[in-house]
């Protein structure tokens, strides 16, 4: 999404992207969107075409066809506590602007800084204030999906996921998604497993699935297929690796590629 389909003022071409869905839709292909961000995010980014397109969302903790869950994993509170207790230790803290409870539904935060929360609910738009953690579940009825934590960009010797993912759980993962924003779930949550399981309920193979992405959170998905593609914007160790698009995302480098990959089979 963000640095790949979408431009730097997030948004896109829709006149260029409602002749991709009418390819889609002619030539029976899907379109996923896949994000660290929450699906409201998403959908509310989506609006117009909601149900024709397909969801990976947290970096696959959640996956939705059009309007329908489809699968996801869920933090238990011992979890989620563990992780807020490790976050809240002063080797981590001290790094931090901000700290989001990430569920089903919205994002939570206890303490707050106004300035990290102004761009959190740019990608959770559901931004609720809590006294304590139960309130999640007793007050909004949502289940937790993981965490998210937005750096204050201090950090020298190591990069914030790392200081992060040296202290979390051996079964947690600490992925940056760009914009000093960093997503921790389980490992087994990743965009790779959200395309997996939609390539299993549509009965595609890896073969016939083309993958875009700019950042580190993308490299598993980027690396479930041979028709993978990266911006030029993404770091260089990723541009080494991938197809490079020769348009960037801010001349809809994504759209063009899909387009033209549609007007071809």
């Amino acid at each position: 999404m963000d640095g790949t389909f979408l431009n730097d003022y997030h948004s896109f071409d829709t006149k260029i992207f409602e002749t991709i869905l009418e390819l889609c839709q002619k030539k029976n292909v899907q379109f996923t969107v896949a994000s660290g961000s929450q699906y409201m995010r998403l959908v509310k980014q989506f609006e117009k075409y909601q149900t024709r397109i397909n969801y990976i969302c947290q970096n696959g903790a959640s996956v939705y066809i059009g309007n329908r869950l489809l699968y996801s994993e869920e933090l238990t509170h011992d979890e989620l506590k563990s992780l807020d207790n490790i976050l809240s230790d002063q080797t981590v803290a001290t790094h931090l602007k901000q700290k989001l409870y990430l569920g089903q539904e919205g994002a939570y935060f206890l303490s707050h800084n106004g300035e990290a929360l102004v761009e959190a609910n740019k990608y959770f738009p559901l931004l609720h204030s809590i006294r304590q953690i139960n309130d999640i579940d007793e007050l909004y009825n949502d289940n937790v999906l993981g965490m998210a934590v937005i750096g204050n960009g201090l950090t020298t010797n190591k990069p914030l996921s790392q200081i992060i993912q040296n202290m979390i759980p051996d079964n947690f993962s600490c992925l940056g998604s760009g914009f000093d924003f960093y997503l921790i779930q389980h490992k087994t949550v990743d965009k790779a497993v959200g395309v997996k399981n939609l390539q299993e309920y549509f009965n595609v193979t890896p073969d016939d699935t083309i993958v875009f992405g700019n950042n580190y959170n993308d490299l598993k998905m980027l690396e479930s297929t041979s028709q993978s593609f990266v911006m030029s914007n993404s770091p260089d160790d990723m541009k080494s690796r991938f197809n490079v698009l020769d348009c960037s995302n801010n001349q809809n480098g994504v759209q063009k590629k899909i387009l033209s990959y549609l007007e071809n089979i």
